[in-house]
């Protein structure tokens, strides 16, 4: 029996050993960065921007680093779609309308790690909209300052949430698939371990 708990002492403290280990850090000032959902349709261009006011004033985040990946938790931005301007009364409501944001009223978007490559960096991206989840993979520019930047774009298909595309004018105006999530998170981060 003792040699019984002897060995799973043992694995158990291996199983510990072999977890990373996560700092914490703290982004502050977040109501500097900017996001902007846009898209097309058969006729013109539209653009909906997100209004900073709505960005948590600070995030607490942990991170591990583990040579080229740096792990993340928590590293999450909350969108809220009653945030987003579009231009104009009758185009918001169809974004919201798209997105239903009555059912599902907060875009997430959920950085899980970094990868250092070549040319910089890549972030594994997870997005959460209209009850689906998908993940991407996208490149991304830290650029270092009095604030850091993360800037980035991240093009996806909204067929691949299942959202009815709003028809104009009997469908002869048509948003095309593909619609660009850019954004520019910057603030005041605690921690140095993007570089």
């Amino acid at each position: 029996m003792r040699a019984l708990l002897n060995l799973l002492f043992v694995l158990s403290g291996s199983v510990l050993l072999g977890q990373p280990n996560f700092g914490e850090a703290t982004i502050s000032e977040l109501q500097s960065s900017t996001l902007r959902v846009s898209g097309k349709t058969n006729v013109t261009d539209f653009s909906c921007f997100f209004d900073p006011a709505y960005f948590e004033p600070q995030k607490k985040i942990a991170y591990c680093n583990q040579g080229d990946l740096i792990l993340l938790r928590n590293a999450k931005l909350e969108l809220n779609l009653a945030g987003f301007n579009c231009g104009g009364k009758a185009i918001n409501k169809d974004f919201r309308a798209m997105l239903q944001a009555e059912q599902y009223p907060v875009i997430i978007l959920n950085f899980k790690q970094f990868n250092r490559v070549e040319r910089g960096y890549e972030a594994l991206v997870n997005i959460a909209l209209a009850g689906q989840q998908h993940t991407y993979t996208i490149p991304v520019e830290i650029v270092a300052g009095d604030l850091k930047h993360l800037k980035g774009i991240l093009k996806l298909n909204i067929s691949d949430y299942n959202l009815e595309l709003p028809k104009k004018l009997f469908g002869l105006i048509k948003i095309k698939d593909v619609i660009a999530i850019e954004f520019d998170i910057a603030g005041v981060l605690n921690a140095e371990f993007l570089e």
